[in-house]
Formats: structure tokens, sequence, C-alpha cells
């Protein structure tokens, strides 16, 4: 089947058309390029502020379940949760609303973010100048639809693949933070140390 026989397709607001010169008291958070990683999740610490000059239809605005989608490499595909509703999708992405039973959002984030897919997407890309995908092409998409209990249990195994990583990532941190301590600690009590010996 055909993305766009599933769900409601389209492009971001161009801002130039909404944004205001100054402060405004349309403020919204602002999803962008910056913000997308390229495993699929968006960095709040990287989201902007869009102050407009009227509010902005709900039509550009993030709804949990939404499946956001980048037009430029990387080609990433974020799912909106409570977290990230409410935020501005800006022309340089597509949003895409599932607007049926036969398609888990949760499965479509999956499934836009695999090599097979990203593939796809990449040698379209490279059709134009700009690398760039649009609206259109995302309609025409052919998608293969597994049964719902099917893409639940999918998407509930790449949520937590996603979660798991995110805490391996952490928990790298951590330890970066620690051995750096535990280093920096070391080389203090060897420099005393040093200093002893040298007064004797």
């Amino acid at each position: 089947m055909r993305l766009n026989d599933l769900a409601v397709i389209r492009s971001g607001l161009v801002l130039a058309r909404k944004q205001a010169r100054e402060m405004s008291q349309f403020r919204y958070s602002l999803l962008n390029l910056r913000s997308v990683e390229a495993n699929g999740t968006v960095n709040i610490n990287l989201v902007e502020i869009f102050d407009a000059t009227e509010p902005l239809s709900q039509d550009y605005l993030t709804h949990i379940g939404d499946v956001v989608i980048r037009l430029s490499a990387p080609y990433s595909a974020v799912l909106i949760d409570d977290s990230t509703a409410g935020m501005v999708i800006s022309s340089n992405f597509a949003v895409i609303r599932v607007d049926n039973e036969i398609l888990l959002p949760a499965y479509l984030h999956w499934l836009m973010n695999t090599a097979k897919v990203r593939k796809q997407i990449y040698e379209n890309a490279t059709s134009n100048m700009l690398g760039a995908i649009n609206t259109k092409f995302l309609a025409g998409f052919e998608i293969s639809v597994l049964p719902v209990a099917q893409q639940e249990k999918i998407a509930a195994m790449n949520q937590l693949a996603k979660r798991e990583a995110q805490l391996l990532s952490k928990l790298a941190i951590e330890k970066e933070k620690y051995y750096s301590a535990v280093i920096d600690k070391a080389q203090k009590e060897m420099r005393r140390g040093k200093k002893h010996d040298d007064e004797k």
C-alpha cells in the first residue's frame, strides 16, 4: 500500500511567513534540524524558541503519535510523545499523521528509520540537486503493513532497544566522569607525594 492510503502527509510551516520580528505573546518551541538526532530521537536541549505573529494552526504543531521526518539527510524520523508535543514543525520536515487503525505510529517510526527505507530515500534524493525529498515522494512510498499485533511487538522491541542505548550512553558518560575524577585525584596525590619526598 502507499503511505498516503494510510496517513495524512503534509509539509511543515515556512517560518518566515509567521515569524515575529521581536518577542511576542505567541511563543512556541521549534523543532529544528539540530534537535533531531540521526537515531530518530529529539534532543530537547537543542530545541529553539519561535515567536509567531499570531496563533499557529494545529496543522503546524506536533501531536502525540505524529511521525516527523527530515526532508534532508540523514532523513531521520522521530515519533512525537508527550514531551515533544506542541512544537512548531518547520518546512524542513514533513509530518505523517496516521488516520486509521491499520498502521501504528510507533511501527511507522521504526520502519522509516530502517536501513532499507533510508537507502530508498537516499536513492530518490540523489536524483535532484538539493538532495532533499518532498511530501509527494513520501505520499507515494510503498509500505508493507504487518498485522497490528506484530507491529506492536516490533514497536515495543524498537523502543526497548532505544531505551537501552540511551541508558548505555548515559552510563558511558558517567563512567568517563568517574574515571576522570579518579585519575585526577591519583595524579594530585602523586604530586603531593613527590613534593614531600623532595622536601626530605
